[in-house]
This record gives structure tokens, C-alpha cells and sequence, in this order.
């Protein structure tokens, strides 16, 4: 009879853990800048340390009931390579507070959101801080290898005339800086010209992209105008000084047109290419961060609440086929699991690294031989595009890598709560072949 009752008093708890759900409480992000211009005297710590004190401070919950700060950054520095736990000690929360940083490129703080409400639902938290942060105005600029073998070598000398001997042996050449690479070690290329090669692959047009680029901005412009974007955004005081005021975006263009763009000449494939700096997103510095919590511990602190984390799927393909092509398997899928389709959803957030990137996916997803080769599937069809990146996207408003996967859960809940909506998705490609979908539901 014992083992009975533990057994259903198992099977009753589990049942109930399974009834939780996680709830996104808030989201603040800073401003999204170009990358070494006014945040230049920024760290990914500090700007880190100021959205997760907002989101606190806004959300009125108490610091001591978080459980755990998990962080994504993409290009770390090495003086805070455990910056989530940096965040926890600088910012004064109590010290009880665990942290660990991730880094899955620019799908890091949509993963940083998965890990944190797994682990609600695991029922080991009740409350998470799930942000990410890229300032590249601070990126660590290494020395060649040879550069670092020669001052090992140094440090080990024991004698001057050791010392002096390696110093007879060096080229000045290893200490010329040696930027952080841009290639995919994998293969070698670019994620422009992963972009280029998918644009030709898909029969994706110049034209098309740039006019995916203006709408970019134009959007982002009438939501700016229109203050959508206020209540997302914490200002920054920054400058070396702190006496220059930051609260906008900086990158979006209202004045931007069609014309001008058409003007610009091809970065990656500068014969034949149609991937512009207008029509890419740009180098931008940024942090991010979404407050996520358990139902239950929202209903008994009576917090008010953006909506909800449903799914989340992840998904990878050949890097050497379409790198960036990630959301049109991610999207179709998290669909599938959760018995919706397309029309159910209310709002798409794709993400913008590359206009042509984002027509190729939503093209492939529109086409039967993919479909039904590459996703085993029928013809998934189109997304109307009144539904996708309606304030605007990357391309507009800037990517800083490990932030952007925050920045769009809470656009999209906010933008579900103004229209009345009940579901969004969320999906961003990433470096290494890989991509994420988020499915959100409001309140």
C-alpha cells in the first residue's frame, strides 16, 4: 500500500509540474548602437549590469528570490569570461545567486531563454534573469601566434642572455593586431558570402532585398515615432565623462530610400554580388535581457506580465549547403510540435542578418521540392508579410550578437499585447549552420 501511495503521490506531483508554465515577466533592453561610435567607452559588463538592475528595478520583484543569471556573448574578453556570474557580483544581488555564460552565436540569448525556462519547468527555479550582450567596441584583439609564443617564451627566460637572444629572433610583424576572424572556421567563408551564396541559389534579387532593407527601417521608424519601442528600451548614460545621454536606436534610417540604396556596390562578391551594407545588418553594441519566471510564482507575487515561453526548437544543417537557412527548418517544425500552422500565428520575428538570408528562408519555405525534400513535409506556403517584422528588424535597429534572441521576445509580446494577438514566433539564424524558433503566446 506504501509503494502505492508514493507512487501516485509521484504521479500527481509530476502532473502538476508538467501544468506550470513559464512566464516572460519582463524584458529591457539598451538602446542598439553602431559599433565604435558612442559606446566605445562601454563593456559588455556594464551594459550587462544596466539592463539586468532595470529589470529588476521595474518588475519590482526581489533580488533575492532569483535563482540564477545564465548570459550569451559571442566574442567574450577574457577579464570576464564567467560574465553571468560578474553580472550577479557587480550589480550587489546576493551573492547566492549562481551564473554561467553560453555562447551559440546569434542564437545565444534565445538559448540562454530555453536553458532558464527548462529549468522552471524542471521545477529547479522560480525565477530567472535571461539576457546576452555583444559590445564590439571592446572586442579582445589578440597577437599572432608567434607574437604569443615569443613572450612565453620570454617570461621564461632565466638569464638576460636568454632574453636577449629571442629578442635577436623577433619579427615585428607578430605584433601587428590580429583582429577576431569573421570566417566560419568550418568553411572558410564569410557569413556574407554564406548570404551570397544562398541569394544565388534561391534566385533572390537585388531588388528584393533592398526593398526588405527599407522596409526595415521604415518600420523601425513609425514604431520609434509612435513609441512602441519606449518601454523595451533603458536609456544609457555613457561617455568617458557619462555625461552623453543615449535612449534611441541609432542606426535607423527615416529618410532612407529605395534610390539610395540601389546605389550602393556589393561587399562580399563585389563582381556579381547583391549583398550591400544597406541591406545587411550592421556591427552594432547592445545588451538584452528577459526576466523569466514560474506561473506560480507570478500569481502569488501578483506580478504583472508580458505573456508566455511555449516551445522552443533548435535545429542544424550542413554549413557547407545554406548556413543562414535555419529558421525555415525551425519554424515549420515548432509549428508542427505544438498542432498550429501558419495561420495560427499572429506575429513572425525573423531575424535580419542579411535581407537576402531572410527571402531565401522565406522562400524556401514556400517552395514544394524543399518542403518535401529537406523537411519531409507538404508545401508549408507563405507568410503574409504584414505579420513579419512589423517594427522593424536587424537591419534597421542593429544585431549585437548575443543580445538580439532577447530583444525579440520582447518585441514580440509587446507588439501581441498592442494588437490583441494571441501567438507569436520568434527565429534567428546563427553561425555554424544552426537556428532557433521561440513560440509566445500573450497574456
Amino acid at each position: 500500500m506504501e509503494n502505492n501511495e508514493s507512487t501516485e503521490s509521484s504521479t500527481k506531483k509530476s502532473s502538476s509540474s508538467k501544468k506550470e508554465r513559464v512566464v516572460v515577466v519582463s524584458t529591457v533592453r539598451t538602446p542598439f548602437v553602431k559599433s565604435f561610435g558612442v559606446f566605445e567607452q562601454e563593456t559588455a559588463l556594464s551594459l550587462s549590469l544596466r539592463v539586468a538592475s532595470e529589470v529588476i528595478s521595474k518588475t519590482g520583484v526581489q533580488a533575492s528570490d532569483i535563482d540564477e543569471c545564465i548570459w550569451g556573448v559571442v566574442i567574450p574578453q577574457t577579464k570576464n569570461a564567467n560574465l553571468a556570474r560578474e553580472i550577479v557580483l557587480f550589480s550587489g544581488l546576493p551573492t547566492t545567486i549562481a551564473g554561467f555564460t553560453l555562447n551559440k552565436a546569434c542564437n545565444s540569448s534565445l538559448q540562454t531563454a530555453e536553458i532558464a525556462a527548462d529549468r522552471i519547468l524542471l521545477g529547479k527555479n522560480k525565477l530567472v534573469l535571461a539576457g546576452g550582450v555583444e559590445v564590439l567596441s571592446d572586442v579582445p584583439i589578440p597577437f599572432s601566434d608567434e607574437a604569443r609564443r615569443f613572450l612565453t617564451k620570454m617570461s621564461r627566460a632565466r638569464s638576460f642572455k636568454e632574453r636577449l637572444s629571442l629578442i635577436g629572433s623577433v619579427n615585428p610583424k607578430w605584433f601587428l593586431p590580429k583582429p577576431p576572424a569573421l570566417a566560419e572556421p568550418f568553411t572558410g567563408l564569410t557569413m556574407g558570402e554564406h548570404a551570397e551564396i544562398m541569394t544565388v541559389k534561391n534566385n533572390v534579387s537585388r531588388a528584393r532585398q533592398d526593398e526588405l532593407a527599407y522596409k526595415s527601417h521604415i518600420n523601425a521608424a513609425s514604431a520609434i515615432e509612435a513609441g512602441y519601442l519606449k518601454d523595451e528600451i533603458v536609456p544609457v548614460w555613457t561617455g568617458k565623462d557619462k555625461n552623453i545621454f543615449v535612449d534611441k536606436d541609432n542606426m535607423v534610417r527615416a529618410d532612407t530610400s529605395i534610390e539610395s540604396m540601389a546605389k550602393l556596390k556589393p561587399v562580399f562578391d563585389k563582381r556579381n554580388g547583391t549583398i550591400t551594407a544597406a541591406n545587411s545588418s550592421p556591427l552594432t553594441d547592445g545588451a538584452a535581457v528577459a526576466l523569466l519566471a514560474s506561473e506560480s510564482y507570478v500569481k502569488e507575487k501578483k506580478l504583472p506580465y508580458l505573456g508566455y515561453i511555449v516551445d522552443t526548437v533548435t535545429v542544424a544543417v550542413d554549413p557547407n549547403d545554406q548556413l543562414l537557412i535555419g529558421p525555415a527548418y525551425a519554424i515549420p517544425k515548432i509549428l508542427k510540435r505544438n498542432n498550429l500552422t501558419k495561420d495560427d500565428i499572429d506575429i513572425f520575428e525573423i531575424h535580419e542578418a542579411f535581407a537576402g538570408q531572410v527571402l531565401s528562408c522565406l522562400d524556401s519555405m514556400n517552395n514544394e521540392t524543399f518542403c518535401r525534400e529537406k523537411l519531409d513535409s507538404s508545401l508549408f506556403g507563405t507568410i503574409p508579410p504584414s505579420k513579419i517584422n512589423i517594427q522593424g528588424g536587424a537591419i534597421a535597429i542593429g544585431h549585437p550578437f548575443g543580445a538580439t534572441g532577447a530583444r525579440l521576445i520582447g518585441n514580440a509580446l509587446r507588439i501581441l499585447k498592442r494588437k490583441g494577438g494571441k501567438y507569436a514566433v520568434v527565429a534567428v539564424c546563427a553561425a555554424g549552420g544552426m537556428g532557433m524558433a521561440m513560440l509566445l503566446e500573450s497574456k
